[in-house]
Order: C-alpha cells, then structure tokens, then sequence
C-alpha cells in the first residue's frame, strides 16, 4: 500500500502541472475535443505575439510560463493578458500575473461564451466581463432578427431601436459600476476598452475623464505596464490635439 502510494505521488509530480519553478502557470479542461492543438499567446499592444502551443490530452492542457530572463521576468511582475485559441476564430483571453496558476474549463464549440476561470483575481474579474457581454448580446442578436424580419414596420423598427438602446445604457452602466469598483485592476482597461459588433462602449474623447481616472490608478501600482503606458500616450495625445485644436482657435 506505502509503495502504491509513493507510486501515485511520483507520477503526479512528474506529470501534473504545477507552479514550483514557472511562475505562471495555465491550464484547463476543454469538453469536445480529445488531442487537438491549442495556442497561447501574448496580448501586447501591436498584436499577439504567440508564447507555445501543445497537443492536448482528451481535452487537457497546461502552459507553464517561466521567469528565466529580463524580458519575462519583467513580463511576470504585471498583470497581461493572454489568449487562448483552438483556431483564430474560437479563443478566449485571459489575465495573469507572477504566481497566478489559472485553470480553465470551457465547451470546443466556443471558448468565449462557456469558459469558467479561477486561481486568478484579475482572471475572474475578466471572466465576468465576458459573462456580461454575452448576456448583452444574446437579447441584441434577438433584437436584431426582429428588425430584419420587419424591415418595412416603422413602429415595429422603432421599438427594436428603443429596446436596444436600453440594453446598451444598461449595460454601459455596469461596465462604469465595473470600474469604479475595481480601479486598481487591469481588468477595467479591458472593461473600457470592451466592444461588440465593432462599436465600443465608451470613447476616449467623450468618456476621457474615466479613461484618465483608470489610467493614473493602474500607474501607480503598475507603472511599467505596457498597456497602461499606451492609455498614457492616448492620453497625452488627445490632451495635445485638444490643445493645438484651442490654438488654433484663439488664433483664428
């Protein structure tokens, strides 16, 4: 029985993922598909740089991101965000810092709608924006339908319009809720940032007050973050067009 034992436990530390050397760790279980190919990559403000990828195991994978330079240890010491594909149209995003092991579970058939993540703060605070997005959209594709089926009915089109503007102030509201109450998170910059059909939520120059609220927050715990820096640079840019625009003018 003691040697079975021993047995079992070398086999976990052999194979299980785990987080003693990595200092991030992400894994999960995915139902509706057994040994097909999985891709991780970093969200960076040019684009995705891809980081591994791997053969899963009936649905299980496991990416361990180790410290073992400058660049990602630096990358490590702030929360990123990391995406997670199946192809370039099924993934989902997640967000992890040094020391974070995420776990993952969620349906092949669409990463984003059936993920449930824990073993991060920032990683279940973006979890739940996801959440909210989709029960926003469900009702708006619904919506939607409507319209098309009774494109000639003014008073019909008219009603879907209304509906949906509710749906959006509704949701706008909450996205505004999200970040005032977690302003030292990372996820609020994805929850600014959020959009649907091409169409963002808030707009740097009509909602700027709350971008620059986010912005100094985020800075002063995390002021060698990549995406906070690009939020500064945003900022500073529209704050030099606004002023060129008032030079001009006075000018004038």
């Amino acid at each position: 029985m003691k040697k079975n034992l021993l047995l079992i436990i070398a086999v976990f530390m052999l194979f299980g993922c785990q987080n003693k050397k990595s200092l991030i760790v992400i894994e999960g279980d995915i139902s509706g598909v057994k040994n097909d190919n999985i891709v991780l990559a970093l969200v960076t403000n040019e684009g995705l740089e891809r980081l591994d990828s791997m053969k899963m195991k009936n649905g299980h994978f496991c990416f361990e991101l180790k410290a073992d330079n400058d660049k990602t240890k630096a990358r490590a010491a702030t929360p990123m965000m990391y995406q997670i594909m199946l192809s370039p149209y099924n993934t989902l995003t997640t967000i992890a810092k040094g020391g974070d092991h995420i776990i993952i579970k969620a349906d092949a058939e669409s990463l984003i709608d059936s993920y449930k993540v824990s073993g991060g703060e920032e990683a279940v605070l973006l979890g739940q924006l996801d959440s909210a997005l989709n029960s926003f959209v469900q009702p708006v594709d619904a919506l939607y339908q409507v319209y098309q089926d009774n494109i000639e009915d003014d008073s019909a089109r008219a009603d879907v319009e209304k509906q949906y503007l509710q749906l959006l102030g509704q949701h706008k509201a909450y996205l505004t809720k999200f970040i005032q109450d977690h302003p030292d998170k990372m996820a609020s910059y994805v929850a600014f940032y959020q959009g649907y059909n091409r169409r963002s939520f808030f707009s740097e120059q009509e909602d700027r007050n709350l971008l620059r609220q986010i912005t100094q927050t985020l800075k002063k715990q995390y002021p060698d973050n990549p995406y906070v820096q690009n939020m500064q640079h945003r900022l500073e840019m529209l704050d030099f067009r606004d002023q060129e625009m008032k030079r001009q003018y006075d000018t004038d």
